[in-house]
């Protein structure tokens, strides 16, 4: 459990900030130095032992993180010769201190969750600067603003620089710490982020002590020192939480929340400054301003972002996730479409396997969906790229040829479509007769010319059906019909029904009728024909 460790490293914190005042300076400064650069190579020693497990990326922020806090921990071992030794090297260990911390967020950034796209980076990287910037305006207004006077102008320039980089550490932090879903042992990022975030509180807290000219160890500096190298070494010996790529952690609970709550009390100090004084210092003009243009590219990049997700998501909703072809609802959308401005030229490809559902049954439905898949494949490479191949479930598969029997540019010439797709169902791959390649077979019925009444027309005539009297169906039939097609009983009317070649088989099974029309039902295996072979009028499509 990480609630006992967090407990016990408060506990410590505690008592050596009770324990300070009545030690002497440099006593203090040893006592405190001596567990901090332990927990240094304490920390050290676990980021190594993950950088061990890991690869890539994750490897190289454990490694960097090991790097960083063993410079951490060499720089309080520069603070106790300081505070040992009558020559101090005191700015050696601020120096180190300093590119500890430097180390510490780039390692941050690199064992962090990879963020998906390059959207996601962008506005890690904007909220970080909108809560870094928080983060010092706070710290100059409450703090370094007016210390200027009371230090000098090289200690002035270390502490602006510290708390400058405590402050972008804790932004980082605080900004991942609220995109991360954490594991029951997973809170490493978390405990970085508070420790991180203790630095630099600590840092400001420092400064304060100096300008008033009080103990070091005062308003808690002391125990915040080691409360943030104890929570660091802690975070090394704790599993990295994973990513949040569902979404859900933006409105899970408070913790999304954390990286604004900086801004806020920002917004409220440049607010109570100015009722205050009635003036802004420069510092604030320019927070505002920044706040102003990053939350302006914020909204830009949202935008562009939901704009990016609904066009995957309507993808998503028109196309089969198996095959990549389009689904029942963008064929019923196209077919709708079509057969409202349609003429004589349109068809429609009906396609089923015979004995699917033995693959499946012999060979697994992993085998079923291969051989789906090949089957999408070549039904892309057979037909144009105007025409719309779609699969409407399971070995149900139609088609929508742009214009049946001319090329895509809308020339004459050249092969049909239903042809093309034959002759690639022909060149099959090797060992496809061992990997479930079915046959299939289709009933394509092309549609006659429109904007003639529907009553009296009659229906086709097929071997072994009578010739039925009567009218057709409403013109708004069941919702799962694309629609009648029917021929008009003008001169020359004409429709074609049929069934194409099985795989490997040869000859011509199309048949064309005059005065007639077909139904155009998706859903059934029916195998019609015309009543002859010999009676063709001419015009007909030789598949």
């Amino acid at each position: 459990m990480i609630l006992p460790r967090v407990l016990a490293v408060l506990v410590a914190g505690v008592l050596m900030q009770l324990l300070l005042p009545h030690l002497s300076d440099r006593a203090g400064i040893v006592v405190v130095s001596v567990p901090i650069g332990a927990a240094g190579f304490y920390a050290t020693a676990g980021f190594a032992r993950w950088a061990r497990s890991e690869r890539g990326r994750l490897r190289a922020g454990w490694l960097l993180g090991a790097v960083a806090a063993s410079v951490f921990g060499i720089a309080y071992l520069g603070y106790i010769a300081a505070a040992t030794l009558d020559s101090p090297p005191k700015s050696a260990a601020d120096g180190l201190s300093l590119i500890a911390a430097g180390l510490a967020m780039v390692a941050l950034v690199l064992a962090s969750p990879k963020l998906p796209d390059r959207s996601a980076r962008l506005a890690l990287a904007l909220d970080v600067t909108a809560v870094s910037g928080a983060l010092y305006a706070l710290a100059w207004q409450l703090i370094l603003d007016g210390a200027q006077e009371h230090l000098a102008a090289g200690t002035f320039l270390m502490f602006t620089m510290v708390i400058a980089v405590e402050s972008v550490g804790a932004a980082l932090a605080l900004v991942l710490m609220s995109r991360s879903t954490p594991t029951p042992d997973g809170y490493a990022l978390r405990l970085l982020a508070a420790g991180l975030g203790t630095f630099a509180l600590t840092a400001g807290v420092a400064v304060h002590n100096d300008v008033l000219d009080l103990p070091w160890y005062r308003t808690g500096a002391g125990g915040g020192y080691l409360i943030a190298a104890l929570l660091i070494a802690v975070a090394s010996r704790t599993v990295l939480p994973v990513g949040d790529k569902s979404g859900e952690r933006v409105f899970a609970g408070i913790w999304p929340a954390l990286p604004y709550i900086p801004v806020v009390l920002a917004l409220a100090e440049v607010l109570r400054a100015y009722v205050q004084t009635g003036t802004l210092t420069p510092v604030l003009i320019w927070f505002l301003l920044a706040v102003v243009t990053v939350a302006m590219l914020r909204q830009l990049l949202m935008l562009s972002t939901i704009r990016s997700l609904i066009g995957t998501l309507r993808h998503q909703a028109h196309h089969d996730a198996l095959t990549g072809l389009p689904n029942r609802a963008a064929f019923y959308d196209l077919a709708t479409a079509k057969l409202a401005t349609a003429e004589h030229h349109t068809a429609v490809l009906l396609l089923d396997l015979d004995g699917f559902k033995e693959v499946n049954d012999t060979m697994g439905h992993a085998a079923g969906d291969a051989l789906l898949i090949e089957v999408g494949h070549r039904l892309r490479a057979a037909l144009r790229a105007a025409d719309t191949p779609a699969r409407l479930g399971g070995d149900e598969i139609r088609g929508l040829p742009a214009r049946p029997g001319r090329p895509a540019g809308g020339r004459r010439g050249g092969p049909p479509p239903a042809a093309r797709h034959r002759r690639a169902r022909r060149r099959s791959r090797p060992g496809a007769a061992h990997q479930g390649e079915r046959r299939d077979s289709r009933l394509p019925g092309p549609r006659p010319r429109s904007g003639t009444p529907a009553a009296g027309r009659r229906p086709v005539p097929v071997r072994g059906e009578k010739r039925r009297q009567g009218h057709l169906p409403p013109s708004r039939p069941h919702p799962h019909t694309i629609g009648w097609v029917t021929a008009s009983p003008n001169p020359a009317p004409w429709c074609t029904i049929g069934v194409l070649p099985a795989l490997g088989s040869t000859g011509d099974r199309w048949r064309t009728c005059r005065d007639g029309a077909v139904r155009g039902d998706q859903g059934g295996r029916q195998r019609r024909r015309c009543p002859s072979a010999h009676n063709r009028p001419s015009g007909q499509q030789r598949l």
